[in-house]
């Protein structure tokens, strides 16, 4: 249903909005009838934001409030929530933005003390003006949506430990690669340099076979390190997130036919180890997504520090993709950037048409 559509709170009740048209009842007798027998939590503020009645449904907000309590009409709404630090505030705004008129309703989430930890509740106001006098009522609907927020807060708990373990596992096998592998090869290589040294005169069909196997020795190792750099690059522990990226759209430049402009403002910036590791993969995975599926020659990355955030631009000026595909809402790059940036409180605005490009854009909160 659309804010249009919900301009009215009694939208819910089309026979009531009806009645109260016509006169046929007076609003407050005939409006409180309809709270009292309403399954859902609702409560009736006046023009002063004093609770008139709640619903039976409605129950406290609080372990020590008494459902009495909501029916004493000199309580105010405000002073009744009893919210915890942040969420008071905000709803304080919001009811007082409807009984000054500012607005006509809002619908949002709000956190509330709990004996057992904060609760959450969707809370949704809408303002009624009562047909035949200056004099409006504020209908508040209250919805506990504790369990859903826990199982959210389970689920990302759940995802952050994949990826954490996820990352261990490739910072374990980028070191065995660069540390173990790395160094056999290139002690094979130099093996091989000796024993083309001890190649009699005039073998140099033999002379040449040593030579070949040192310079695919030598190409061995360097896709083991780029293999390494891929799993866990040392850059971005060691130089951080700018030079990082830098170095990974070179190699990337290097090794495929594309041209990828890097630019950077706000940077050397300190970092947390989430953010940075968040924002890296994200990068890595666009500029895999520009190179195998684009067929772009060009792409851009920006990258900026704020004084509040981190934002990353990736784009490309290749054939693009239709956002409404299944293809796209179900590809596992997209699901895990989004998994990455809900672990650090970050968003994502994905862009793209057919034959149009691409461009992601993401800001993550420092």
């Amino acid at each position: 249903m659309s804010a249009a559509e919900l301009e009215s709170p009694l939208c819910h009740f089309p026979a009531a909005a009806g009645m109260l048209e016509r006169g046929e009842v007076d609003g407050d007798i005939f409006l409180r009838r309809i709270v009292d027998t309403c399954a859902a939590g609702v409560a009736v503020l006046d023009e002063l934001g004093t609770v008139l009645y709640v619903s039976n449904a409605w129950g406290p907000l609080t372990e020590q409030d008494e459902p009495a309590q909501l029916s004493d009409s000199k309580m105010s709404y405000l002073g009744m929530c009893l919210l915890s630090p942040g969420g008071a505030s905000v709803l304080a705004e919001d009811i007082q933005g409807i009984l000054t008129g500012r607005e006509r309703e809002f619908h949002k989430e709000y956190s509330v003390a709990g004996n057992d930890g904060p609760k959450w509740f969707l809370i949704h106001a809408a303002r009624l003006d009562l047909p035949g006098t200056n004099r409006f009522r504020v209908l508040v609907t209250r919805e506990d949506i504790s369990r859903h927020r826990q199982a959210e807060e389970a689920l990302r708990t759940l995802g952050g430990r994949l990826i954490n373990a996820q990352e261990e596992e490739r910072s374990r096998v980028a070191r065995e690669l660069h540390d173990d592998l790395n160094q056999q090869i290139a002690l094979m290589s130099i093996e091989l340099e000796q024993l083309g040294r001890k190649v009699p005169e005039g073998r140099d069909d033999l002379s040449a076979l040593v030579r070949g196997l040192g310079a695919k020795a030598r190409e061995i190792s360097s896709e083991v390190h780029r293999l390494s750099y891929q799993l866990h690059p040392a850059k971005l522990d060691h130089l951080g997130l700018a030079a990082a990226i830098k170095s990974l759209c070179e190699e990337l430049s290097k090794r495929r036919e594309i041209k990828i402009d890097f630019r950077q403002k706000g940077f050397p910036a300190v970092l947390s180890r989430d953010i940075t590791l968040c924002v890296f993969r994200i990068t890595q995975e666009s500029l895999h997504n520009v190179v195998k599926h684009s067929g772009a020659h060009e792409a851009q990355v920006l990258l900026r520090r704020s004084a509040s955030s981190v934002h990353l631009h990736v784009s490309d000026t290749g054939r693009g993709f239709d956002m409404q595909s299944s293809r796209a809402k179900s590809g596992l790059g997209f699901i895990s950037m989004k998994e990455r940036l809900r672990l650090v409180g970050g968003r994502i605005s994905i862009r793209s048409q057919p034959c149009t490009g691409t461009q992601i854009d993401i800001v993550v909160p420092i």
